[in-house]
Formats: structure tokens, C-alpha cells, sequence
């Protein structure tokens, strides 16, 4: 269909609007100036199709611009309603035209259309409104149009559910559009606290992706109620909201090693002198105190009376793991994480690459759970915070993995080999570990600003304040 308009009189008559935009007024040009704005500012045909509109208007006038060096704009908004043309209104611009065809429309939708003409000077000439709707798609089974534009369906959870206290699995159906394949829908993920329905917004959402069926939702707070909404959106910005799913994670676990290292201590000290051999004859009056060394995993171990799985120095038992997570054979020359055979945890291994695994890096402490960070979060340091890091890591998928944390105090004082310094650790597996604090994820009781350190120079401890710059290495 298309419009054919009729020009008014003269200079536009009551069909213009006219501005003088030179300089620094607003005021309409006074006749005989000489400086006047654009004349005949007129639309004559818009022929709309169901997504495009060609648009053509007469040659305007000027009293001082060529007809040929005038700039003509067409300006677009949807709804049949009054507007104001602006940036966001312009869809054409170019100089010495009288046609166009705007893309990208919605089909049985109402647009309003406004031509402006601008002269050399700047002053501006605006159209009247004219108004037209984009054509339906037809009815493939015939029978007329079928109205069309309408928003997709099909929008539902399969299944949501916490896989852990900071974790959430979810998955959705396939949505159906009338217009879109379902490859271009947009899926979106908004995600709030609490068991209530309530209004998607851009603060809330968390995942948005299209050809997808799943995402995981991370960084959540443990035992806490969290309500999600699927919003589906096709290719014309119509949307469909599924039902409100509600979902709490689970408490934080408890944990506990089920096994000790022993300290790596594997000599023996009287009054004056360490030993190797602690036997009686050399220890003297200090024989028979069941010293470090005399008792333990590390005793057993240099006893020739404990097998591992492993290797290690003293009683450590660890095994060497790859990038993929796969346990490689005990002379292995390259590894990127350790399995601790006596714990049953597993620790990243440092890198000089100079990425966020680097050993020189550091990085200040920083947790924004409450539940966990013993009453304050620490410092952010603009992304230069453990927690970054553990996202960082846990993305990468370091050796396979994407369960990394910070280890407890308990569990990262289990690697410090008591028995040496410089590192305080066995580096023929941790190598590349430096001879400073490590940040724990245990917060100080007193003085919640602080959080529990641990020095591999000597392994001794330290309260350190949280805003510290101090190396990192995660555990799972």
C-alpha cells in the first residue's frame, strides 16, 4: 500500500515547522534576511511493506542553499503519535535525495515518519506527521493475514536446582516463535532473593544468551532463597515471562580433612645438636621423649613402614595432576595442580606465564558473603582480589576444574613442610611457590578486618590485615 500526499501551498503553509538554529538563538528567521530556512518540505509517497518503508519527497528550497547541497533527514519513531525529531529518531541523512527505504521494521505496527531539511546556515524545515502501519505476514493455509508480531511461547524452566550453598543448575525449554527460529531467540535469566514473583530488570539479570538451553549460576549465597524468571524475546523485542521458579541453596558444608599430614619434621635435637639418627646414643638424656621425628606418618615413612601412592618428601603423599584434571606418573616433567593423597585435596600449582596463575602475583583479600567473611568483605582492590581470582580460575577451568576456593587455615598449614625453609613446602611439587604470606579463607575472630595468613618462608602465621597484597593458592 502506499500513501501519495499532496504538497501544501506556497512555502508549506501550516505543514512545516521552521527554525533558525545558527548560532546561538532559537528564533524563526525574519523575511528578507536572507537567511531563511528550507521551503516545500514536503513527503509525497511512504509505501510500507511488512518490515521496510520506501519513502520519497519533493526537492525543497532555500533562498541561499543549492537545492542540490540541502541535507534531507527522515526521522522515525513507533505509535502514530507527535514527536519531536532527535538522534534516536534519525534513520536517513544525505545531501541531494529524494528517496529512501527504512529496514528493519516490525511487521503490523504503526510508525509516525517526519522529513527534515537542513540548510548550509543550519536552519531546519520539519514535515507534518504522517503516519502509517506495516503490513501483516499472510496466512500460509490462505484465508487473509494472519496478525502477526506475536511473542513466543513455550517459555518454562525444566528444572532448577542448587548443586551447591553458592551454585544453581537451570535449564528451560525450547521456545517457539511465530516469526524467529528458535535459534535467534534471546534467552534471559533474572535472578533476585527471596520466594515472591517479581518484575525483571536489568539489575536482575544474569544470563542472557541465544540457542541455549542451560546456564549455572555462581557466586550465590549459602542458605538463601532465590526466585528466577525466564524471559524469552524474539527478533521484533516481543517478550514472554515464564512462571517465578524458587530455589534455596543448601548451608555451608562443614569441612573437615579426614586425614593429617605430619609436619615433614624428620630429625631429632638434644640439647645442642639436630640428628638424623635418633637413637638414644645421640639424643643422650633427650631419647625417649617421642620427638616430632619419632612418631607420625614422617617416622613411619623414613622407617621404611608406610607405602604411598604417591611421592613426596617425609610422609607427604602427593601425585602430580595436568591441565585436564588427569593424575600423570610421579617423574612427570610437567604439572599444573597437586592431589594430596593423604587429605584428598587438591592444590593449584603456580605458573611463570605471567597470567593471574603467576607466582608473583598477589592479590588483596576480598569475599562478599557475609555468611563467610566473618562480618566484612574486605577490599576490592579493582579486580585485583582473591575473589576475582577464584572466578578467574574457576572460568579457566583450571586442571579440569571449576569448583576453586580459598583454602581454610586448617587446610593450607596441612602443606607446610615443618622440616625446611625457604620454602617451608615441598617444592619438588609446589615449585615456584615464593617465600611469603598466602591469604587462607578464614577470617580472625577478633578483628574481622583481618584474616589468618601463612608464611612459606617458615610457615609461621600472621593476622594480616585485609586490604594486603599477598599471594594466592586455591584448593578444591
Amino acid at each position: 500500500m502506499a500513501f501519495i500526499l499532496s504538497a501544501c501551498g506556497g512555502g508549506g503553509g501550516d505543514s512545516t515547522t521552521s527554525s533558525n538554529n545558527n548560532g546561538s538563538t532559537n528564533n524563526p528567521a525574519t523575511p528578507n534576511s536572507g537567511n531563511q530556512a528550507p521551503t516545500n518540505v514536503t513527503i509525497s509517497s511512504v509505501s510500507p511493506t511488512q518490515n521496510s518503508v520506501s519513502v520519497s519527497w519533493q526537492t525543497a528550497n532555500d533562498d541561499s542553499t543549492a537545492s542540490n547541497q540541502l541535507t534531507y533527514q527522515l526521522h522515525l519513531v513507533e505509535g502514530g503519535v507527535n514527536f519531536e525529531p532527535s538522534a534516536s529518531s534519525q534513520k536517513f541523512s544525505a545531501v541531494n535525495s529524494t528517496s529512501t527505504v527504512i529496514t528493519g521494521l516490525k511487521a503490523q505496527t504503526t510508525y509516525g515518519l517526519k522529513l527534515l531539511v537542513k540548510d548550509a546556515q543550519g536552519l531546519t524545515t520539519i514535515s507534518t506527521l504522517i503516519p502509517f502501519t506495516t503490513q501483516s505476514i499472510p496466512n500460509s493455509g490462505g484465508g487473509g493475514s494472519t496478525p502477526i508480531n506475536t511473542p513466543p511461547s513455550n517459555v518454562a524452566f525444566n528444572s532448577v536446582s542448587a548443586v551447591d550453598y553458592q551454585t544453581i543448575d537451570v535449564t528451560w525449554k525450547t521456545a517457539a516463535d511465530d516469526t524467529t527460529a528458535s535459534t535467534a531467540l534471546d534467552y534471559g535469566v533474572y535472578v533476585t532473593e527471596g520466594t515472591t514473583d517479581f518484575v525483571p530488570s536489568a539489575a536482575l539479570l544474569k544470563f542472557s544468551a541465544k540457542n541455549t538451553t542451560q546456564t549455572t549460576l555462581t557466586n550465590l549465597k549459602a542458605q538463601t532463597n532465590y526466585a528466577l524468571k525466564l524471559v524469552v524475546t524474539d527478533k521484533e523485542g516481543l517478550q514472554t515471562l515464564s512462571t517465578v521458579s524458587v530455589v534455596k541453596t543448601p548451608n555451608l558444608p562443614i569441612i573437615t580433612l579426614s586425614k593429617l599430614n605430619d609436619t615433614g619434621v624428620t630429625t631429632c635435637a638434644n640439647n645442642n645438636t639436630w640428628f638424623a639418627d635418633c637413637s638414644s646414643s645421640n639424643l643422650l638424656s633427650f631419647a625417649s621423649l617421642n620427638q616430632d621425628a619419632e612418631v607420625g606418618r614422617d617416622y613411619l615413612v623414613t622407617t621404611a613402614q608406610l607405602n604411598k601412592m604417591g611421592a613426596g618428601m617425609a610422609g607427604f603423599d602427593f601425585s602430580k595432576i595436568d591441565n585436564t584434571g588427569q593424575k600423570l606418573a610421579n617423574n612427570a616433567p610437567q604439572w599444573a595442580c597437586v592431589l594430596d593423597n593423604v587429605t584428598g585435596l587438591t592444590w593449584e600449582v603456580k605458573t611463570t606465564d605471567g597470567s593471574m596463575f603467576d607466582k608473583t602475583k598477589t592479590y588483596a583479600w576480598y569475599n562478599s558473603d557475609y555468611l563467610i567473611n566473618g562480618g566484612d568483605v574486605g577490599h576490592a582492590k579493582e579486580g585485583q582480589n582473591t575473589s576475582a581470582y577464584i572466578d578467574y580460575a574457576n572460568t579457566q577451568k583450571r586442571c579440569g576444574y571449576n569448583d576453586w576456593r580459598l583454602p581454610t587455615k586448617s587446610e593450607l598449614d596441612s602443606i607446610v613442610h615443618y622440616g625446611r625453609f625457604n620454602p617451608a613446602i615441598d617444592n619438588t611439587y609446589f615449585y615456584n611457590t615464593q617465600n611469603g604470606f598466602y591469604w587462607t579463607a578464614d577470617s580472625v575472630a577478633v578483628g574481622v578486618t583481618s584474616a589468618w595468613a601463612i608464611n612459606f618462608s617458615n610457615g609461621g602465621e600472621s593476622a594480616s590485615y585485609k586490604g594486603l597484597m599477598y599471594y594466592v593458592r586455591l584448593v578444591r
